[in-house]
C-alpha cells in the first residue's frame, strides 16, 4: 500500500504543478437577470463513483482545460524486484521529464489537457490504485525514456520514396525485387503507414518495463489510400524478428528526446489534434480501470505503475511518426527557459 500512497502524493504534485503553471486570468462581471437565466453549467469540480469486479472507484473530476510546461529531474515509479526483469529496474524511468516545449526567444509551446481526474481504486477499504487521468491531452513530451511500462501507441506514417531506398532484399530477392521496385517507383509517392508499440529485440510485445517500441512480430505495412490489390500484395510481406524488407522495425525508446502526443503535422509543426484516454496510475494489484473513450470496457493496469497513451476511438494512434522519425530518432525539443535545454 505504501507504493500507492507514494504515488498519490507524486500524482497530486503533477496536478498541482500543471495547475499553477497554467495561466488563469479572470475578472467579476455583472450580468443583468435577463442574461442569467440563459446561463447554464456544472461545478468546477465533482466527484463520480463506479464499482466493477470487486472494486470501487471514486474519481475527482476537473472540469477545466489546463495549457502547462513543466519539468521534472526525474520520474521513477515502480522501484522494486519484478520476476523477469532486470535488477534496479523501475517500472516507469524516465529521466528529464518534460510537458511541453520552449522556443529560442523563451516563448512557450505549452502542453494542453482537457478534463483532468484524480482517481482512487478500493478493494476492502483499501486503496489499491491511483490514476491521473486526462480527458484529452496535446503536446511534447520529452525525456530519456529508460524504461515504459504500459500501452504506448504509435502510427508511423511515410512515402515510398523514403522507404523504396531503405529496403535491402539479400538471399530472398526473388520476391523482394519486385517489391522494392514498386515502392521504389509505382508507389513512390504513395503514403505507407505501420502500426507500433512496445516490444523487445526480438519483436514480440513487451509492455512490462520495455526499452525499445517497433513493429510487432506479423505486422504489416499498408497504403491507406491506396487499391485493395496493392495493399494484398504489400500485406504478403511481414515484421518478423524487428526485420521488414531488410529495414529495421524496432527503436530504442532512448532515441526520442521529445515525442509528439496527438496529432502533429511534421510539415508545419503544429498539432493538428489530441490524444484520448491517457493515464499515468500505480496500482498494488492488476486494476481494471474503465476506458476514458468507451465507458463499456476496461483498460487493465498490470500491479505496479502504468502509462497509458492508447489509440484514440477511431483507430489512429496517440502518436504519429515518420519513417525518418521512426529510423533516425527525433531530438529532444527545448524545455527550460534560459541557457539550458533541459533538467532544469
Amino acid at each position: 500500500m505504501r507504493p500507492t500512497l507514494r504515488f498519490a502524493k507524486t500524482a497530486c504534485a503533477l496536478m498541482c504543478s500543471a495547475l499553477l503553471s497554467a495561466a488563469a486570468h479572470g475578472a467579476m462581471v455583472e450580468l443583468a437577470d435577463n442574461e442569467l437565466s440563459e446561463v447554464t453549467g456544472q461545478a468546477f469540480i465533482n466527484l463520480t463513483t463506479d464499482s466493477n469486479a470487486g472494486i470501487n472507484y471514486t474519481r475527482l473530476n476537473f472540469g477545466m482545460d489546463i495549457d502547462t510546461q513543466l519539468n521534472m529531474n526525474k520520474l521513477k515509479l515502480g522501484l522494486y524486484g519484478r520476476t523477469g526483469e532486470a535488477a534496479n529496474t523501475a517500472d516507469i524511468n524516465i529521466d528529464n521529464f518534460a510537458l511541453g516545449s520552449v522556443n529560442a526567444d523563451d516563448t512557450i509551446n505549452p502542453f494542453r489537457i482537457s478534463n483532468p481526474f484524480l482517481e482512487l481504486a478500493y478493494k476492502n477499504n483499501k486503496v489499491v490504485g491511483v490514476r491521473l487521468g486526462f480527458g484529452e491531452a496535446q503536446g511534447h513530451l520529452s525525456g530519456n525514456i529508460n524504461t515504459y511500462t504500459g500501452n504506448l501507441a504509435i502510427d508511423i506514417f511515410g512515402k515510398g520514396s523514403y522507404l523504396g531506398p531503405k529496403i535491402t532484399c539479400g538471399w530472398d530477392f526473388i520476391v523482394c525485387l519486385p517489391a522494392k521496385g514498386l515502392v521504389s517507383g509505382v508507389w513512390a509517392n504513395e503514403d505507407f503507414k505501420a502500426e507500433a508499440s512496445l516490444v523487445n529485440g526480438s519483436g514480440n510485445a513487451d509492455p512490462v518495463r520495455g526499452t525499445m517500441a517497433g513493429l510487432t512480430n506479423g505486422t504489416k505495412l499498408s497504403m491507406p489510400d491506396s487499391s485493395a490489390a496493392a495493399n494484398f500484395l504489400l500485406g504478403l510481406f511481414t515484421s518478423q524478428n524487428c526485420g521488414l524488407l531488410g529495414v529495421n522495425t524496432c527503436f530504442n525508446l532512448s532515441d526520442y528526446g521529445s515525442i509528439p502526443i496527438g496529432k502533429f503535422d511534421n510539415q508545419t509543426q503544429q498539432f493538428t489534434g489530441t490524444a484520448n484516454g491517457v493515464f499515468l496510475s500505480m496500482q498494488t494489484e492488476n486494476v481494471q480501470w474503465r476506458d476514458q473513450q468507451d465507458a463499456s470496457k476496461f483498460i487493465t493496469a498490470l500491479a505496479g505503475a502504468f502509462m497509458n497513451i492508447p489509440r484514440n476511438a477511431d483507430g489512429t494512434a496517440a502518436i504519429t511518426l515518420s519513417f525518418q522519425q521512426a529510423l533516425e530518432g527525433i531530438a529532444r525539443k527545448d524545455t527550460c527557459l534560459g541557457s539550458a535545454t533541459h533538467g532544469c
